[in-house]
C-alpha cells in the first residue's frame, strides 16, 4: 500500500503526536525537541526512577504510546525510521531527570545506540544519574554479526517491566535496569513479512513477488533470513516457533530452554495484518509452543512495535525464571496495571485448556439439539444413494465455481461469497458419511446445521432458512419423487420470502432460485428447472442492484461491469451439480 493519509510528509510525525496527545490528556508534547512526556513529570521525577525510550517514528505505538503511569516517563521521536539527535535525547533526559535516577531503553540499531549513548554520556558529564539498556532480541541475526541482534518487540516488554519496577516504592536505578536487562537477555523474536512497508512521501516502492514471503525481515525493510513460498498459518508459525526454540542451532539459539520451561509468548502485529489474522497466529503460536513442551505463563497479543503498514507479524518468546518466587515477581511486573494508550489490557493468567473447554461445551449443547420432524410417515421415502450423489455433485460444483464467484463478488461485492460457499460445500462433503441419508427431511436439517456452523453472513442465513423449510416441506409432502420435492421446494420458497423482500429483478440469488422452483413445480422436470435457474443468474448481468452489497455501488458502475450476481451464479452452479448427481 503506497497511499497514505497525510498533509505534508515532513510534518507527519509532529501532527501524529499532536493527535495522540489530544486523545490522551495525560501526555504533553514538547514540539521543539519532539519529546512526549507525562503531564505530571515533575511529581514523578521526585518520587521514582524515570524512564525514557525512543527512536525513529513509524513503529507506533512505540514509543510515545507507552508514556504514562506505570511505563515510560518520556519518549523521544525521530523522523520516520531515523534516530532522534543526541541533543533531542539530552533534552529529554534533562527534562525527566530524577534524584532516583533515569533509565534509557533503546533498540539495538546503530543510529539509536550512538545518539542515545552520546546523550547519556553528556548527561553523566553534567552530573545526571542515568544509565542505558540496549535491547537486542532478533533471532534472524546470527551469532557472527558484529553489531549484534536487532532490537524488536522485546524492547516493549523491557520497558513494561522496567516501568512497573520503577513504580514500586523504593526501587533503585540498578533494580529497574536489572528488570529491563533480564528481558533483554532472555528474549528471542522472529518476524515474517508478506511484503515491504512503504514510507509516506517516499517515491521508492519495494515489493516482494506475489509468490514470496520473507522470514526475518527487519522493521525498516532490512533483509531477513530467507524468502519462502507462502505457507498456511499453521506451518508458518510452527516453523517460526521451531527456529526460536531449537537448542541445536548454534548460530541463533538465544534462549536456553528445556522441557517445561516457563515462557511468556508475545505476538506482535507489524502494522498491516487484520486482527482476524493476528488472532489466528496467536492460536497457532500457542499450540506450537505447547507442542514444544514449554509451559506458557502469559500470552500477549496486539500491535506493540510496528513497521508502518508492513503486512506481517513477529513472535517473541521470553524465558521466565524457574524459581517460583522470582517468576512471580517478574509476572507481577508484566501484569502491573498501566495507563498508557499502547499497552493492551489482557487477562493475566494463561489458561491452556480454555479452548478445549469451550469446544466441549459447544459439542454437548449441539448433541442435545432436538430436530423435530412433523410427519414421520414421510421420513424414509428417499433413495440414500441418489441423495448422496446429488449432494456430493452439488457441493463439488460449488467448489469448482469458487474462483469465478469470488471474482464477481470482488468487483461488485465484498469478495467473500465464493469463499463462503466453498467453505460450506467442503464441510458438507466431509460430513457426507455421517448424514442421515435414508431420510430426506432429516438430511436437509443436517445440511442447514452444517452450513450454520461453518459459515455466517447473508448467504448462510438464506440457505439455512430454505433448507430448514425444505425439511419441513418434505416431511409434509414426502420425498420419494420429483413432484413431492417440487411441492416441498415451493413450501421452502414461501417461507424464505417471508423473511426477505428480494424478488426476481432485484439482482440477488432469488433471480435464480425463484424461477427454478417455479419451473420445477410447473413441469416436474429437473433439467428444465436447472436451465431456468442458470438463465436467471445470467439475467443479473444487466439488472440494476436493488438489494445486496452491489446496491451500494452506482448503477452505472454495476451495468458497466456487466457481471452476474455472485450469489445467483453460485446457486446456479449448485443446481447444475444437483441435477448432474441425480442422473448418476
Amino acid at each position: 500500500m503506497t497511499k497514505h493519509i497525510v498533509n505534508d510528509p515532513e510534518n507527519l510525525v509532529s501532527e501524529s503526536i499532536q493527535g495522540l496527545c489530544y486523545a490522551n490528556p495525560h501526555l504533553r508534547w514538547i514540539s521543539s525537541e519532539r519529546i512526549v512526556c507525562r503531564a505530571d513529570v515533575e511529581t514523578v521525577a521526585q518520587n521514582q526512577v524515570t524512564l525514557i525510550a525512543g527512536g525513529g517514528s513509524g513503529h507506533e505505538p512505540g514509543f510515545a504510546g507507552y508514556v504514562g503511569e506505570g511505563m515510560l516517563t518520556a519518549a523521544v521521536c525521530g523522523h520516520v525510521f531515523a534516530s532522534p539527535s543526541s541533543s533531542q535525547i539530552l533534552a529529554a533526559i534533562e527534562r525527566v531527570q530524577s534524584p532516583h535516577g533515569t533509565l534509557v531503553i533503546v533498540l539495538n540499531y546503530t543510529g539509536d545506540c550512538l545518539n542515545f549513548g552520546l546523550a547519556v554520556e553528556r548527561a553523566k558529564a553534567r552530573g545526571i544519574l542515568v544509565d542505558m539498556v540496549i535491547v537486542s532480541d532478533d533471532a534472524a541475526i546470527g551469532n557472527k554479526s558484529r553489531v549484534g541482534r536487532r532490537g524488536l518487540a522485546a524492547t516493549i516488554a523491557a520497558a513494561k517491566v522496567a516501568g512497573a519496577k520503577a513504580a514500586q516504592k523504593g526501587s533503585t536505578l540498578e533494580q529497574v535496569q536489572q528488570a529491563a536487562e533480564y528481558i533483554n537477555t532472555n528474549s528471542a523474536t522472529l518476524g515474517v513479512a508478506l511484503d515491504h512497508c512503504h514510507v509516506p512521501g517516499s517515491a521508492t516502492v519495494q515489493k516482494l513477488p506475489e509468490d514470496q514471503i520473507e522470514l526475518g525481515m527487519g522493521i525498516h525493510n532490512e533483509p531477513g533470513i530467507s524468502k519462502l513460498s507462502p505457507l498456511p498459518a499453521k506451518k508458518l508459525v510452527s516453523k517460526m516457533i521451531a527456529m526460536l526454540t531449537d537448542q541445536k542451532d548454534q548460530e541463533r539459539t538465544y534462549l536456553k530452554l528445556n522441557q517445561n520451561s516457563p515462557v511468556l509468548l508475545l505476538v506482535n502485529n507489524l502494522g498491516g495484518i487484520s486482527t482476524l489474522e493476528l488472532n489466528l497466529v496467536v492460536k497457532e503460536a500457542v499450540q506450537a509452543v505447547i507442542q514444544r513442551d514449554l509451559e506458557i505463563k502469559r500470552v500477549l497479543s496486539g500491535t506493540f512495535l510496528s513497521s508502518l503498514n508492513m503486512p506481517g507479524v513477529s513472535i517473541t518468546l521470553i524465558r521466565l525464571q524457574d524459581n517460583q518466587e522470582q517468576q512471580k515477581q517478574l509476572l507481577d511486573l508484566i501484569d502491573y496495571n498501566v495507563i498508557v494508550p499502547g499497552w493492551p489490557r489482557t487477562s493475566s493468567a494463561f489458561l491452556p485448556f480454555t479452548t478445549d473447554i469451550a469446544m466441549t461445551i459447544a459439542d454437548d449443547t449441539s448433541s442435545n439439539k432436538k430436530q423435530t420432524i412433523t410427519n414421520d410417515e414421510n421420513d424414509q421415502q428417499v433413495n440414500p444413494r441418489v441423495l448422496e450423489n446429488a449432494i456430493r455433485e452439488a457441493a463439488k460444483n460449488v467448489i469448482e465455481a469458487e474462483p469465478e464467484v469470488t471474482s464477481f463478488d470482488t468487483v461488485l461485492g465484498d469478495g467473500d461469497c465464493g469463499i463462503t460457499l466453498k467453505s460450506a460445500a467442503t464441510a458438507i462433503i466431509e460430513a457426507l458419511p455421517e448424514l442421515p441419508l435414508a431420510s430426506g427431511p432429516r438430511t436437509m436439517l443436517a445440511l442447514a446445521d452444517i452450513i450454520e456452523c461453518t459459515v455466517g453472513g447473508t448467504s448462510s442465513a438464506i440457505y439455512c432458512i430454505f433448507l430448514n423449510a425444505l425439511g419441513a416441506g418434505l416431511s409434509k409432502y414426502g420425498s420419494s419423487n420429483v413432484t413431492e420435492w417440487a411441492k416441498a421446494s415451493a413450501h421452502a420458497l414461501n417461507a424464505l420470502q417471508s423473511y426477505t423482500s428480494a424478488r426476481v429483478g432485484d439482482r440477488t440469488l432469488m433471480d435464480s432460485l425463484i424461477p427454478f422452483v417455479q419451473v420445477l413445480g410447473n413441469t416436474n422436470n429437473m433439467e428444465e428447472a436447472t436451465k431456468t435457474g442458470r438463465q436467471g443468474a445470467e439475467s443479473t448481468r444487466t439488472l440494476e442492484a436493488h438489494m445486496g452489497r452491489a446496491s451500494y455501488i452506482s448503477t452505472e458502475d454495476v451495468k458497466q461491469a456487466a457481471l452476474p450476481d455472485a450469489g445467483a451464479w453460485g446457486l446456479a452452479a449448485l443446481l447444475e451439480g444437483l441435477n448432474s448427481g441425480l442422473k448418476k
